[in-house]
């Protein structure tokens, strides 16, 4: 990767990772009292797949989302939020690669189940069995919504690939 390359990935992953923090922070529905909320930052995250590959997604996604449970309070989710939503960022952006809408769809539903089976995973060390029964409802909401999102999200992201 030459310097300019590596200087406009940069730049774009930055932007990304704001993005993300800003769907993730101001469109939220607290669902719980231990910082849990449901977001539309998903669509940025599966969206940044596309546009920067594997390691800068994964830094923009995992970033971006730390960041707004930072502001939101969200205590004990920050440490698990960087790493589901990174390692969501970075499993979309290598299933992307030269995507056409319905693999882009695939990966989206795919690193959708990261987020789902993450969450859940550490609901359940964190609070116990019952606690992450209560909230996959509004993973799976989320889910959904993002990857919705994105789908309405793609053509509009392709091009913008297209001239980065």
């Amino acid at each position: 990767m030459t310097q300019k390359n590596h200087t406009k990935t940069l730049i774009v992953s930055s932007i990304l990772a704001a993005l993300i923090f800003v769907f993730t922070y101001l469109v939220r529905i607290p669902v719980t009292n231990t910082g849990a909320y449901m977001n539309i930052g998903d669509c940025i995250i599966y969206c940044a797949g596309m546009l920067v590959g594997a390691p800068w997604a994964a830094a923009a996604s995992g970033i971006g989302s730390m960041f707004a449970d930072i502001l939101v309070g969200g205590g004990i989710y920050i440490p698990a939020t960087l790493v589901i939503k990174a390692l969501m960022g970075f499993v979309c952006a290598i299933l992307m690669k030269n995507a056409k809408l319905p693999k882009f769809v695939l990966a989206c539903i795919l690193g959708g189940a990261i987020m789902v089976v993450g969450y859940g995973l550490f609901e359940w060390f964190a609070f116990g069995w019952s606690y992450a029964i209560s909230t996959i409802v509004f993973n799976l909401i989320q889910w959904v919504v993002g990857v919705a999102g994105a789908a309405v999200l793609y053509y509009p992201v392709k091009r913008i690939k297209g001239t980065i």
